[in-house]
């Protein structure tokens, strides 16, 4: 359990990194569904050249997985825009912890569809990764200089990304390995924005530019081939509402990232967050779980 935890721990490292590098990229006029359009196309070239050199069996994932999978790739794409569209119209502190409602929304989703509500622990766990998202992030600052369209991009972000959670370990438990997932996910993802918006249209010649090529690099392999293979692969192993939990850490990341990298200052009441999210997560792994399998990420 403490190893499927650290998973998504890292996980949420690899997504802090990310909104700096798409951050980067919006300043330098790709926009938002650019952005989500070209990070499963980074992501799912090197996948698939792995899984067909080394694991072919894994290119057919169990036919009772797929309609999970193709709802876990509809929220990769539904995830992926609104959270652009939510750090491009607002701070960045306040589109994170607007995301991170979900760990709350999901316990909410788990009490109403199964027979037993979450323990108390865990809700206390939710609550105080989300009081120390908001702070750590300086939402709570942010929120005077609110746009109502980032907002409601913020809160789908949240609907999603539990949404992409539950539906990621539903396929797990039909027998999906994580790769399978992230391949079929990833396939109906590109199959949705070829719809929406024709890959031909995209701005390709931009990607000349080191300043952009490299960022949409880095956030389509650090920022979602990476983390999504480790949430997708925890969600087999622990609950969905501890893995939504253990994700809170990304601001912690983001902000220690902006401090090392960026000369930003943390202030009291940051570490005052921070604090709150690290105990929120621990408090969370003191909840005993229903024996699982060893945690594994291939």
């Amino acid at each position: 359990m403490l190893a499927a935890t650290l998973a998504v721990v890292a996980a949420a490292f690899c997504w802090g990194i990310s909104a700096i590098f798409a951050k980067g990229a919006f300043e330098r006029g790709i926009s938002p569904e650019q952005m989500a359009q070209a990070r499963v196309m980074v992501a799912v070239v090197p996948l698939v050249a792995w899984l067909a050199l080394r694991r072919r069996d894994l290119l057919r994932p169990p036919r009772p997985a797929l309609p999970y999978l193709v709802v876990f790739g509809a929220a990769v794409v539904a995830v992926n825009f609104s959270y652009y569209v939510a750090i491009d119209r607002l701070d960045i502190g306040v589109a994170i912890s607007l995301q991170y409602t979900a760990p709350v929304l999901v316990l909410a989703l788990a009490a109403l569809t199964s027979r037993r509500a979450p323990p108390s622990l865990v809700w206390v766990a939710g609550i105080l990764t989300l009081v120390g998202a908001i702070l750590v992030s300086g939402a709570y600052a942010g929120f005077a200089r609110i746009d109502p369209v980032g907002v409601a991009a913020g809160f789908a972000a949240a609907l999603t990304f539990a949404g992409y959670l539950l539906s990621a370990e539903a396929a797990g438990r039909r027998g999906a390995h994580p790769a399978s997932s992230l391949l079929i996910g990833f396939l109906v993802a590109i199959l949705i924005w070829g719809l929406l918006q024709p890959w031909w249209n995209w701005p390709w010649a931009r990607l000349s530019d080191p300043e952009i090529g490299l960022r949409v690099l880095a956030v389509g392999i650090v920022g979602t081939l990476v983390p999504f293979l480790l949430a997708v692969a925890a969600v087999r192993v622990i609950s969905t509402p501890l893995a939504a939990i253990a994700a809170t850490t990304e601001p912690v990341f983001a902000s220690a990232l902006a401090w090392l990298l960026l000369g930003q200052h943390l202030g009291p009441v940051q570490l005052l967050g921070g604090a709150c999210v690290i105990a929120g997560v621990t408090a969370a792994n003191l909840h005993r779980q229903p024996t699982a399998p060893e945690w594994r990420p291939g």
